[in-house]
């Protein structure tokens, strides 16, 4: 399947969620230590719930549920207003996208050097979201990356950084498909 080119968001920096809106998990799960089974005792359950909640909220244009989802570094070294415009002005999805499903593909524990933080541990959560347009006759799917890192006892997204960079220097960040979903 071929996703609409508005549409397919490859890289989100993650720094994971406070339990965000949506994510009312009581027991959090260890964080894995690679490609965790899905529904196991190391699944990263936490974290892709928040995935599949900032998705949602993204393809909504939530922007300000989709900010809290952002590791708090990341908040204090950005302004919001300036994430948010470049949010609104290069959307994940057009309003015209139907989104009919999102569901997590993956969860993979990665070493990463990240802009603030330093060198960390963080999941991968690759979430698969089906979609119509009127563009085409049938159901598409694109595959979004979002980065979670533990802060402490809650999940925050991350950016990676380039991501991060382009913020910082007052750029909008955007991948060869399209933005990123935070």
């Amino acid at each position: 399947m071929r996703p609409a080119k508005p549409l397919l968001v490859c890289a989100i920096a993650a720094s994971a969620a406070v339990i965000g809106p949506g994510a009312g998990a009581k027991t959090r799960p260890t964080a894995g230590t690679g490609a965790e089974p899905m529904h196991t005792a190391v699944w990263p359950a936490v974290a892709a719930q928040l995935a599949k909640n900032i998705a949602r909220d993204s393809f909504a244009h939530d922007y300000s549920s989709v900010w809290r989802y952002l590791h708090p570094t990341y908040r204090s070294a950005v302004s919001q207003s300036r994430w948010q415009r470049c949010q609104q002005s290069h959307p994940a999805a057009p309003r015209s996208v139907t989104v009919t499903k999102v569901s997590v593909a993956s969860a993979t524990e990665l070493p990463v050097r990240l802009s603030l933080l330093g060198k960390q541990n963080v999941q991968e959560i690759q979430v698969l979201v089906r979609f119509k347009t009127s563009a085409a006759s049938t159901e598409q799917a694109a595959i979004l990356y979002t980065f979670w890192l533990k802060n402490g006892k809650r999940w925050t997204a991350v950016w990676l950084g380039d991501e991060y960079a382009a913020y910082k220097s007052g750029k909008c960040y955007l991948t060869p498909q399209g933005p990123p979903l935070y």
